[in-house]
């Protein structure tokens, strides 16, 4: 051995001094970091073979012994994979039972990878034992909903596609659920995440292909119809569509009476919706049940005859220039304004277009060395710019953007009149979801700011009126105290800044939709405009509020409340009655004959005519 080797201690062994031995004398601190070192390169090892083992526990359970999984699971471990059983890799359990309430229990634990393995093991059972699922199922259902709002994102999206798969391997016995998944997963379209609001769409998709249609047809007018969000109703009137082209029209009007006055309802509510697209879907329905012979009979229950004739004149115009198609847009569902401000045509789509002017042609008789043709040319491309950067910046995602667009619009109310006057159409399509706008400070902001261009605009507003007042008063009802206090100031500046003839109408036809603040609000103000119109209109208000009173009057209680809606009526229904009755004269109670026993009681307790 030499001289400065020193032999291996083995335990139990004791080393002598010798003259082959180097005996070494370390320092109590050397020791001390020795034995840290050490230490710490046990607790990697440690930390390392844990890591280990939780990733082989994901794959075989072994920590749990409930599954027996096959070998190519590891390499199917992917939640963003699909597959034919529902994206995930794996195959049926050796005991489905015991993995129910495995699931249960990871989906009920604070970790987010438990939550993960519990997701996992229900997609599994759906795929391969839905018949396990029937004992638990709306525990089930309760727990993977709970997760689509969970903050972590994988997690969310994994439990929406984890719905999706109960829904396809379950079918009809997700019926009872429906109702709150739909609810779930419409909120989740209005989710700032691309990735989030994808899935949510497809999973309502599946819903709406595999559960019972009668289910979904309520549960998306309950859960998404009257959502602040404009996609979130644009989306459930997509899928309310494909709903209705299952379901037979005859199913759809012969049903119970109080289903069927929801659904014609929710009709006329997406018609007149703020959102184009939405409108677009409204239509199409619309038109499938218009056609069916007890439409007129079962609809005049709830709005005027007039109202309805008029409705479906619009429907039928509009829908002669809808280009179907599964997206519909602004493009493809509107026809061209002939508008001197915006042209259709580009140059390489007309013949007899001059290939060197990358404008939009212009027909004039003029000579070509005109140069007014020219600066039509160029006023027009400017124009056109200018409504793309608007309305670009009014549909966008980002906050910020949507302020921006609303603060131009403001600015161009100001400084450039006439081009908001000439495309107020198009521009109001892109403005009013802002005054619903999701967003709270943009919801404010947009009320605020649409009360600053009224007077400026008020020649041309009868264009965009019915949508506009549509989102206006669904305003009335929110919890916000500044969206409601700008709300009520928007609809008061519209009254006393147009015409009041053109406000009957819209809100008028706004009663049977809202309950509520809201009801109060609109009643309230129907009230007033009773006065000013009807002395040189007086068959308007016969025509749009008497049905208006004749509805409270008909249903209301002795003590102000009207079945269904939330609030205290009394008082403006008697303000509204009242109001008649001092421009009508005797002739109010004349109209009443026609009227049932209820209603000529409710008048006459009214009016103090008994």
């Amino acid at each position: 051995m030499s001289e400065w080797s020193s032999p291996v201690k083995k335990p139990g062994m004791t080393i002598k001094p010798g003259p082959g031995n180097i005996i070494f004398t370390i320092s109590k601190s050397a020791q001390d970091k020795m034995r840290q070192k050490q230490q710490e390169i046990e607790n990697i090892r440690n930390e390392k073979r844990r890591s280990q083992q939780q990733l082989w526990d994901k794959v075989q359970g072994a920590d749990f012994g409930a599954y027996s999984l096959p070998a190519n699971f590891l390499d199917c471990f992917d939640w963003d994979s699909d597959s034919e059983n529902g994206g995930l890799g794996m195959g049926p359990m050796s005991h489905p039972e015991q993995g129910l309430l495995e699931a249960l229990k990871w989906l009920n634990n604070k970790d987010w990878e438990q939550k993960e393995k519990g997701l996992l093991s229900v997609r599994c059972l759906a795929s391969w034992h839905p018949e396990v699922l029937f004992s638990r199922l709306h525990d089930v259902s309760i727990a993977v909903t709970r997760e689509v709002n969970n903050l972590r994102s994988k997690v969310s999206r994994h439990a929406i596609r984890t719905l999706a798969d109960l829904c396809k391997a379950l079918r009809r016995n997700m019926d009872q659920e429906v109702e709150e998944i739909s609810r779930v997963l419409l909120h989740k379209i209005g989710d700032s995440n691309d990735f989030i609001r994808d899935e949510s769409d497809k999973s309502l998709g599946v819903m709406v292909e595999y559960v019972s249609p009668s289910k979904v047809l309520a549960a998306l007018i309950a859960g998404g119809i009257s959502h602040r969000n404009s996609s979130v109703r644009k989306c459930a009137a997509k899928y309310l569509l494909a709903v209705v082209e299952q379901l037979a029209v005859d199913r759809l009007l012969s049903g119970p009476r109080e289903s069927t006055d929801t659904f014609l309802r929710t009709l006329v509510k997406l018609v007149q919706d703020g959102q184009q697209d939405t409108r677009f879907y409204g239509r199409r329905m619309f038109s499938l049940v218009m056609t069916h012979p007890k439409f007129q009979q079962q609809m005049e229950r709830l709005i005027p005859s007039h109202d309805l004739r008029e409705l479906i004149a619009t429907v039928k115009q509009k829908e002669a220039n809808d280009i179907v198609s599964d997206v519909p847009s602004a493009k493809s569902q509107r026809p061209v304004q002939k508008s001197s401000t915006v042209v259709s045509a580009r140059p390489q789509d007309t013949p007899d277009a001059d290939p060197r002017l990358n404008q939009p042609p212009v027909v004039d008789s003029e000579p070509q060395e005109s140069p007014a043709p020219r600066r039509q040319l160029v006023r027009a491309a400017e124009v056109t710019e200018q409504l793309k950067e608007l309305t670009k910046l009014l549909t966008a995602k980002e906050y910020q953007s949507k302020m921006d667009g609303v603060k131009l619009l403001t600015e161009h109310c100001r400084n450039n009149i006439k081009f908001v006057t000439s495309n107020i159409t198009q521009i109001f399509d892109a403005f009013n979801p802002r005054m619903q706008d999701a967003n709270k400070k943009v919801n404010q902001f947009a009320l605020e700011s649409a009360a600053t261009m009224i007077p400026s605009l008020k020649d041309s507003l009868h264009h965009v009126l019915v949508p506009m007042v549509t989102v206006i008063t669904d305003n009335l009802n929110s919890k916000h105290a500044g969206i409601y206090t700008a709300a009520v100031r928007v609809l008061d500046t519209l009254i006393s800044s147009i015409d009041n003839l053109w406000l009957l109408q819209p809100l008028a036809g706004r009663v049977r939709f809202l309950s509520g603040r809201a009801l109060n609000d609109v009643t309230d103000r129907l009230s007033g405009l009773v006065g000013a119109v009807y002395p040189r209109k007086p068959q308007a208000v016969e025509r749009h509020v008497l049905p208006v009173l004749w509805y409270f009057l008909s249903n209301i209680t002795g003590n102000g409340v009207l079945p269904g809606r939330n609030g205290n009526f009394k008082d403006v229904v008697t303000r509204l009655t009242r109001s008649l009755s001092r421009v009508m004269g005797p002739s109010l109670e004349e109209y009443a004959g026609g009227q049932s026993q209820y209603a000529v009681k409710m008048l006459a307790d009214i009016l103090g005519t008994k």
